[in-house]
């Protein structure tokens, strides 16, 4: 009997990730001695022994409602389902099964929970594919990045991945964290197919954690990771099983990954035991051309006997019929205070629009009237490396010297380290080079153009008061080789900021980068330097970033977490009091 038509097909502008998926469940179907092809976008024209089959969470959510399957065509379609309990997409999920003909699972906590509310699915055991291995078992291999993590960016994700900084502060370190989107491409934070699995055989270690409320293992990811020989370290996970803790995978507290990972790395025969136990895990334990071949029988089933499903219900309009595709809700403010766009809307009354104005004349006053001074406090460091370091004391922010101490105990030292301490006072000791005084707040453009034409260095490290910086900041920034180079920031509320490449649409929309960043001098220059505006007190690196997008200036996000800051609680601004008119002129500039 010839076996039925399967065609799998993903959603047009949908995740590069279920695209993947599908050829991977395509080429074990054939491997298996049935018939599969895949699909993008409108269901392909039915021969009489076709089934498809969907991921319906993303699929009737992202596909316009011109091109949802009609009636017919989804009495002849399978729901393949990939997402836990305790996430919005889970639920997404259970609500549309109903309108179709059956469902397979691979998740084991997910098959589960859909049983238990009455609903029949089949469980889909993930295995080996040599679609995934660019590994191919050698134990010998060399690879380049000792830890890695891979997952969208989430509030507690960050703060775990934040914790982790001085436990992997000296291991080559990659975090890839892009934020809760549809992903149809490469980014330097998102790597589809191949990049992604060359990545992993390049790794030594993978940090896996959970999302939302989930507490079950990832298993594509760990499947991923394993097939390409780098270890993974988990936090507990409710269906690890039949993996073995501590043979195939280690497991921890979540608290814990970061040390723990850098304990796998110190320990090279535990790292190759675990690495080879989970590989041949992978080949040769889990059944995945027997998931296959149950995939072909339930389409057969569905041939044999069309069930009649529900209705689709009501969905909300779909991705793909807006203009722009919507922003992460979750990607979070490098401000404290201000949201971006949506907080600009807030109505202000007439007291706020008059103290806003008076806040702009007396910063406009002060940048007048006030005194400002010099004072050399050592003649220079030997070091060679091209790089100044700018720092602006603003009032309420801690004091700097502790940052410059870093900086100076790093393994790449700074020629010199200027300080700005802008309406602050003087402190009556400082490990900098050269510090400029302002008698009053002259605003934190005036303070780094100040000490910009101090400067000698061809690189500039634009810092803020507050921060505290890894000892290989500078060397793994200067390493980057672009014109901009930055990484992620902790921040102890949110986690990671600033974490996230330069992007027009984002930074219309959000001032999601700040400062922590080399630049050139050159650029810096083209650019005029950065903003004077007494308004825009604030949203003077918003401005900054705005440009280097706008000029087309080459960046790189170095993808680990070399500083950190406390949480600032800046003096009432400008933004504070009237944000929307400060942020259209911050969007002009």
């Amino acid at each position: 009997m010839t076996p039925p038509d399967l065609c799998l097909v993903s959603a047009a502008g949908g995740s590069a990730f279920m695209e993947e998926l599908f050829e991977v469940v395509a080429d074990a179907v054939r491997r298996a001695g049935g018939r599969a092809r895949t699909a993008v976008g409108r269901f392909p024209e039915p021969e009489a022994d076709t089934v498809y089959v969907v991921v319906p969470h993303e699929y009737f959510y992202v596909t316009p409602v011109a091109d949802r399957p009609a009636d017919e065509l989804r009495r002849r379609t399978i729901a393949f389902c990939v997402e836990h309990p305790g996430t919005m997409t889970f639920e997404r999920t259970a609500g549309l099964i109903g309108s179709l003909a059956g469902a397979v699972d691979i998740n084991v906590d997910s098959t589960e929970e859909l049983r238990r509310r009455g609903v029949a699915v089949e469980h889909f055991q993930l295995g080996y594919t040599p679609l995934w291995d660019r590994w191919a078992g050698d134990p010998d291999a060399e690879r380049g990045v000792d830890v890695t993590y891979l997952g969208t960016a989430e509030r507690r994700r960050s703060l775990l991945l934040d914790s982790y900084s001085a436990d992997l502060a000296d291991l080559r370190v990659r975090l890839l964290t892009p934020p809760h989107e549809p992903m149809v491409g490469a980014r330097v934070d998102f790597l589809p197919g191949e990049a992604k699995f060359r990545h992993l055989a390049d790794s030594r270690v993978l940090i896996n954690l959970h999302r939302e409320q989930s507490k079950a293992l990832e298993w594509v990811r760990v499947l991923e990771a394993l097939t390409n020989g780098c270890v993974v370290v988990t936090e507990p996970s409710t269906d690890v099983e039949p993996l073995v803790p501590g043979k195939h995978l280690v497991v921890a507290r979540p608290q814990s990954l970061g040390a723990v990972a850098a304990g796998v790395v110190a320990q090279p025969s535990l790292e190759r035991d675990l690495r080879l136990a989970g590989y041949d895990f992978v080949r040769h334990e889990l059944d995945l051309l027997g998931s296959a071949r149950t995939l072909v029988e339930l389409a057969s089933n569905v041939l044999a006997g069309p069930p009649h499903p529900a209705p689709l219900p009501a969905l909300p309009t779909p991705q793909a019929e807006h203009r722009e595709t919507p922003l992460a809700v979750d990607t979070p403010s490098w401000d404290p205070r201000f949201a971006g766009e949506e907080a600009a809307r807030r109505e202000v009354t007439v007291p706020e629009t008059t103290a806003m104005r008076l806040a702009v004349e007396r910063t406009t006053y002060a940048q007048r009237a006030s005194g400002r001074a010099w004072h050399d406090h050592l003649a220079g460091t030997s070091s060679r490396s091209g790089v100044d370091v700018l720092v602006v004391h603003r009032p309420g922010e801690p004091d700097p010297d502790a940052l410059v101490f870093d900086l100076l105990g790093g393994t790449v030292r700074p020629d010199r380290v200027l300080v700005c301490f802008d309406g602050t006072p003087l402190p009556t000791r400082t490990h900098a080079d050269v510090v400029l005084e302002h008698e009053m707040p002259l605003g934190r453009g005036v303070a780094r153009n100040g000490l910009l034409a101090r400067s000698e260095a061809d690189l500039l490290l634009v810092v803020d008061a507050g921060m505290r910086a890894s000892r290989r900041l500078v060397e793994r920034l200067v390493a980057a080789d672009v014109d901009v180079a930055h990484c992620p920031v902790g921040d102890p509320r949110d986690g990671l900021v600033g974490a996230l490449p330069p992007e027009e649409r984002r930074l219309r929309r959000l001032p999601y980068l700040g400062s922590g960043y080399l630049v050139r001098r050159d650029v810096v220059d083209r650019l005029g330097g950065w903003t004077e505006d007494p308004a825009l007190e604030g949203l003077e690196d918003h401005v900054f970033w705005r440009r280097i997008v706008a000029e087309d200036v080459p960046t790189a996000l170095v993808q680990q977490v070399l500083l950190r800051r406390q949480r600032p609680d800046p003096p009432v601004r400008p933004l504070d009091l009237d944000p929307g008119p400060v942020w259209e002129r911050a969007l002009s500039r």
